[in-house]
């Protein structure tokens, strides 16, 4: 007796009760995996062979697919077909619909599926421009793979402006970087904010008001959605939540899983300072609609206000140190804030603006102004512990790493100086000002200038390396993971790799 074989078709038949049910999304998402990694199969044999992956001729073993059988040649067989038709029978197993002709054109319909990375694989199966797909169908399934797998544990690598709540911009390395190569580019349009990194994504709004979402490892785009007419507030991601302002006076908080706004409230006429995430709550600095401002903070989850505190208009991102608050003001004075309450610890003024965001290192914070000062203030009660004077306008915000304090200036210099005592250690040149924010990876120090260049500097100053990102000049301040950066330029995201 011959014995009948279950196709695809029949399983999903049996497992909706005749289609009269929907298949779940996690197991529809799944199956495809495994069709994609069948397909890798496939096209690794010599010659390499394209199977009709038709729901109808796709055989189940044991529970699983398996493509086992002749070539399909309607139409020509390729990878981006086999990819694209493989969207199809996504599509088809999660909603229980036929894909449309209108895909060849249009794609895939947006929110078919219900979080951002099961969306994002169907629309790199089927989007309609080859070059957008896959390249691979081992790509596909590690994608779909990752969609149905449990989010990762643990703090995301780069959450927030200078990586962590001390806004220090520092993260160890295994080996020291010698330099930097090009992973890749995405032109997604101008982006001055710094990007926050997850395991998986990368995400940064850019200048004209959206909020783009790129998978890490290739720079594909993911997802984009509009957030105000402009953005320059670097984002801040705390559990779910990404939380960023926008130049139209609101915060923001956008579910980084599905997508959704989870709540909109309006502080005034701007904000771009970056959110530091605390406890239940997230505090931002305000330009409010008369010209002064202050510091808010806000529920992380509601978006109502918890305080508000009024000082001169802040552009500078607040930063923690234990329980307090510290930020710049332009009135040109450091507040330290208590952070439950919010109020007033003490005040420091330096003198001109303070936008620069402070870094905080164990008892002492370093603040920089608009007539170049720079200050290591203590965290108990704002007394100076040493003071130097750079002699030039600094927007940039201080990298704390290897004993160095490393700074940005508006004359295109890179200072190095002595995080203990203020001492000059050493002086850079680019070709333009220095904007961005320094980061160290170890005692590597990655820096970008207006001059469109990222450099890649070690302990003493030298420049080991650079890369032009932009011949329209870079503002942005690079996000790290490991031997991995992203950082934005006038033209979009850039994914880079230090290398020994």
């Amino acid at each position: 007796m011959i014995e009948m074989k279950e196709s695809l078709e029949d399983h999903l038949r049996r497992a909706t009760r005749n289609f009269s049910a929907r298949l779940p999304e996690e197991r529809a998402v799944a199956l495809a995996a495994e069709l994609a990694r069948e397909l890798a199969r496939a096209h690794a044999e010599s010659p390499p062979r394209h199977p009709d992956i038709d729901p109808a001729t796709v055989v189940i073993v044991d529970g699983h697919p398996r493509l086992d059988g002749t070539a399909t040649e309607i139409p020509a067989p390729d990878v981006a077909e086999d990819l694209f038709r493989l969207g199809g029978i996504l599509y088809f197993m999660a909603t229980g619909e036929r894909p449309d002709v209108s895909w060849r054109l249009d794609g895939p319909p947006a929110g078919a599926l219900s979080t951002l990375a099961r969306q994002a694989a169907l629309m790199a199966l089927s989007a309609p421009r080859t070059g957008d797909r896959f390249a691979r169908a081992s790509e596909a399934a590690s994608s779909l793979e990752a969609a149905v797998a449990p989010a990762p544990t643990g703090a995301p690598p780069w959450p927030m402006f200078r990586g962590d709540t001390s806004r220090r911009g520092a993260r160890p390395a295994t080996a020291p970087a010698a330099s930097l190569s090009v992973a890749w580019e995405a032109r997604v349009g101008a982006v001055t904010a710094s990007p926050i990194l997850t395991p998986s994504l990368a995400i940064a709004p850019t200048a004209d008001g959206r909020l783009v979402f790129l998978d890490r490892a290739s720079g594909r785009r993911v997802h984009e959605m509009s957030l105000a007419s402009a953005v320059e507030s670097s984002p801040a991601l705390s559990d779910r939540v990404l939380h960023v302002g926008t130049d139209d006076g609101e915060m923001v908080g956008v579910d980084v899983v599905d997508g959704a706004e989870r709540y909109r409230v309006r502080l005034g006429r701007l904000v771009r300072s970056s959110p530091l995430p605390w406890q239940d709550r997230v505090v931002v600095g305000t330009v409010d609609d008369k010209g002064a401002g202050g510091v808010a903070a806000l529920d992380a989850t509601k978006g109502s206000l918890r305080w508000m505190r009024k000082t001169g208009p802040v552009f500078s991102s607040p930063a923690l140190a234990r329980d307090t608050i510290l930020v710049g003001s332009d009135d040109g004075s450091v507040y330290a804030l208590d952070a439950a309450k919010g109020t007033v610890s003490w005040a420091e003024r330096l003198g001109a603006k303070v936008r620069a965001t402070l870094a905080v290192a164990e008892d002492v914070a370093i603040a920089a102004d608009f007539e170049g000062r720079l200050v290591a203030l203590r965290v108990k009660d704002g007394t100076r512990a040493w003071t130097a004077d750079l002699g030039h306008t600094v927007y940039s915000s201080p990298c704390l790493a290897g004993g160095l304090c490393v700074v940005g200036c508006h004359e295109g210099h890179v200072h190095g100086l002595d995080a203990r005592t203020g001492a000059p250690r050493f002086q850079a040149q680019t070709r333009g000002p220095v904007i961005g924010s320094p980061v160290a990876a170890g005692e590597r120090f990655l820096v970008a200038s207006t001059d469109g260049t990222l450099y890649l500097l070690d302990a003493e100053g030298r420049v080991l390396h650079q890369v032009s990102l932009s011949s329209q000049g870079a503002q942005s301040s690079p996000a790290l993971d490991g031997s991995a950066a992203v950082v934005g330029s006038a033209e979009g995201l850039h994914g880079l790799r230090l290398t020994p």
